[in-house]
C-alpha cells in the first residue's frame, strides 16, 4: 500500500551518498576554507544520509560548501577523532560534530584547539562531554524519544505484558533513550514488565543475536523495542523469522524501516527530524562565522510517531525526507 513512498525514500537516499570515503571525506577545503563548513557524523546509515541532505540544502541556501565526513560504523572513535583533527587543520568557517562514544574522551582537547584558532564549533545529534567549546548542541530529546516509544508500545499492548529492549550502546544517546523508555514504563505502565535489556552495540548481527536470546528466553513476550535503526531492523527480522506475535517498535527511520512498516513487521517508530538537524547545524555555524552566536545552549528538534496509517501525511513525509 505504501510501496510508492518507500521507493521514493530509497531514491532520495541513493541520490545522496555519504562521504565515508572519496574527495569530501578527505576534509580538504583548499582555498575556499572561509566558505566551507565541515560536519563530522557518527556513521553512514540512513539517518546520517538525511542529516547530510539537510546540511547540504542549508549550504546551498547560505552559500557554503559542505564537507560531510563519517566513519563507516559508529564504533570507530579513533577514525572520528582523526577526521576532527583534519578538519581543524583545514580551518573551515565552522565545524559540526556528532561524537561517537569512543571519541568523547579525546574530543574536548581538540575542540579547545579549534576555539584557539577561532573556528566556531557546534555539536549535533549528541552532546560533547567535558567541554563548553560547542556554541550549542542541536539534537532530538533522546530521553523524550525513549518515553514516547514506551508510551506507544504500552498502548499497543493494552497496558500489560512482558517487553524486551535492544539498545545500541551504554553511553550518550543510547543511555538517554533507554532511560526514557524504562522511566516512562515504571511511572505510567505498572502492568508492563521489562524482562530484558540487551546491548546490540550498534551492530546488526549482534543486535539480532540479542533479539533472538530475548525471544527464546521469553516465549510469552508481547513487545520488543529497539533504540536505533540497527536494533529495530534486527528485532523485526528475528520476530518475522520466528513468526511470533510480538509488537515491534523502534527509534529512527530509513528506507529499510519504511519497508518493514509497509510489510507490517514494525508497528511503529519514533523518528527524529535528521534533515532539520543537518540544516540547523549549518545555519547556526554560518551565523557564528559572521559573529552571531546562538542564544540557547541546546536546540531541540521535534520527534514524531510514525505508523503505516500516517506514513503518507505531508508532515511525516517531510520529516522522513520523502520527496513528493
Amino acid at each position: 500500500m505504501k510501496k510508492t513512498l518507500v521507493s521514493l525514500a530509497l531514491l532520495a537516499v541513493a541520490a545522496v551518498p555519504l562521504a565515508g570515503c572519496g574527495d569530501d571525506a578527505k576534509g580538504g577545503s583548499g582555498g575556499d576554507s572561509a566558505k566551507t563548513i565541515t560536519l563530522i557524523a557518527k556513521g553512514t546509515d540512513d539517518h546520517w544520509t538525511l542529516v547530510r541532505k539537510g546540511a547540504e540544502a542549508a549550504g546551498k541556501d547560505l552559500g557554503y560548501k559542505i564537507n560531510f565526513n563519517a566513519p563507516d560504523t559508529e564504533n570507530e572513535g579513533d577514525k572520528q577523532i582523526n577526521m576532527l583533527q583534519s578538519a581543524i587543520n583545514d580551518h573551515p568557517a565552522g565545524i559540526g560534530i556528532a561524537p561517537q562514544d569512543g571519541a568523547q574522551n579525546a574530543a574536548p582537547k581538540l575542540l579547545e584547539t579549534a576555539k584557539e584558532k577561532g573556528i566556531p564549533v557546534v555539536a549535533f545529534d549528541t552532546p560533547v562531554k567535558g567541554t563548553d567549546v560547542p556554541l550549542t548542541t542541536i539534537a532530538s530529546d533522546n530521553q523524550g524519544m525513549g518515553a514516547q516509544l514506551a508510551e506507544n508500545l504500552a498502548k499497543q499492548m493494552g497496558g500489560e505484558g512482558k517487553v524486551g529492549v535492544v539498545i545500541q550502546g551504554l553511553l550518550g544517546t543510547a543511555a538517554q533513550r533507554r532511560d526514557g523508555f524504562t522511566g516512562w514504563m515504571k511511572d505510567n505502565a505498572p502492568g508492563v514488565e521489562i524482562v530484558s535489556i540487551q546491548n546490540g552495540e550498534a551492530d546488526p548481527a549482534k543486535s539480532r543475536d540479542k533479539a533472538q536470546g530475548i525471544l527464546q528466553a521469553h516465549p510469552d513476550l508481547k513487545g520488543l523495542a529497539g533504540t536505533s535503526q540497527y536494533s529495530t531492523i534486527a528485532i523485526a527480522d528475528e520476530v518475522a523469522a520466528k513468526k511470533m506475535d510480538v509488537k515491534v517498535v523502534g527509534i529512527d527511520a530509513g528506507p529499510d524501516i519504511l519497508t518493514l512498516i509497509d510489510e507490517d513487521k514494525i508497528s511503529g517508530i519514533v523518528t527524529q527530524n535528521p534533515y532539520q538537524i543537518g540544516y540547523q547545524t549549518v545555519e547556526v555555524l554560518a551565523k557564528a562565522a559572521s559573529g552571531e552566536k546562538p542564544s540557547k545552549e541546546t536546540i531541540t528538534t521535534q520527534s514524531v510517531w510514525v505508523t503505516e496509517q500516517n506514513l503518507s501525511d505531508p508532515e511525516i513525509k517531510t520529516t522522513l525526507g520523502i520527496d513528493g
